[in-house]
């Protein structure tokens, strides 16, 4: 057994469970053509997963597929060779199986989660269709979210980037062009509420889209503790803004909900789902 940074890791030929001390996430990476074989490389404890099927097609394009199960690595990864059949890696979420919290909610919510971030990210072909938020509960959300950060460092580490988001200025002007974000969100207020378990606190910020520009208010709160996956446009404009005590003191704007979401988070998030309206819905609503 091998530690690299603050992982620890154990292999198998190619195959990699990567873990961290005092964390109950587990993330492993499997070639594909080892999961048809009756050679057990890795026992899986949990049989609640999400994974993510990852090749490249003729072009060179980084292909993804996120799917669920609740039999483990039985079936479910290998039954998806009719969206694309040149997969080289299957990467596995879940949890050591004493201390999980991995049930038919949470890892439907994960798949959700994961599916609207690669899309989002904007440089994968995805093959997933529809996902749904399941029906984990708020609870259950914040520790799914909590999850994903720490998974999203470790994925990273195993060569799947789901951290960089395309929210540098000409990124954020061409994800405008993509998702139609000018157009599609109207002009009004929009709030966002979110628990971060990293700084024990609760944060609760004000948007406002007009013409196009999102507009975090003064008077929202920012979280001052940074989590991962920050890049350094969002890190430049946290720096620049008049925070004080966690508190905004004068509005700052960008071209995205997710950078918008982003700078108060502390953190890389998707905006579209964050930013709630009245009715408590997130605003990804009017992209669909």
């Amino acid at each position: 057994m091998a530690k690299a940074k603050k992982y620890v890791i154990r292999c198998f030929g190619r195959s990699v469970e990567m873990s961290k001390a005092n964390s109950s996430t587990l993330i492993y990476r499997i070639p594909y053509q080892n999961l048809n074989s009756k050679e057990e490389l890795f026992k899986i404890d949990n049989l609640f997963i999400v994974y993510i099927l990852f090749g490249k097609n003729e072009s060179g394009k980084d292909v993804i597929y996120v799917g669920k199960s609740k039999n483990g690595l039985k079936n479910r990864p290998t039954s998806h060779e009719d969206k694309y059949d040149k997969w080289t890696y299957c990467y596995v979420l879940t949890q050591f199986k004493e201390r999980t919290f991995f049930n038919d909610g949470t890892i439907q919510y994960l798949e959700d989660t994961l599916n609207k971030r690669i899309t989002d990210l904007g440089f994968y072909e995805n093959t997933t269709k529809q996902t749904t938020t399941g029906t984990a509960n708020t609870s259950d959300e914040e520790d799914c979210n909590e999850y994903l950060e720490e998974a999203y460092q470790m994925l990273d580490a195993l060569g799947l980037d789901l951290i960089t988001y395309r929210d540098d200025e000409a990124s954020e002007e061409l994800e405008s062009v993509n998702d139609d974000s000018s157009s599609t969100v109207p002009d009004g207020i929009y709030k966002l509420k979110r628990k971060i378990k990293r700084a024990g606190i609760v944060i609760q910020a004000t948007m406002q889209v007009t013409s196009g520009k999102y507009i975090v208010l003064k008077g929202s709160m920012v979280c001052e503790n940074e989590g991962p996956g920050l890049s350094d446009n969002i890190i430049e404009a946290r720096k620049s803004a008049t925070i004080i005590e966690g508190k905004l003191y004068a509005d700052v704007a960008f071209n995205s909900p997710s950078a918008a979401s982003q700078f108060v988070i502390g953190a890389a998030s998707n905006g579209w789902d964050n930013w709630k309206c009245d009715d408590g819905s997130s605003i990804d609503k009017f992209r669909n």
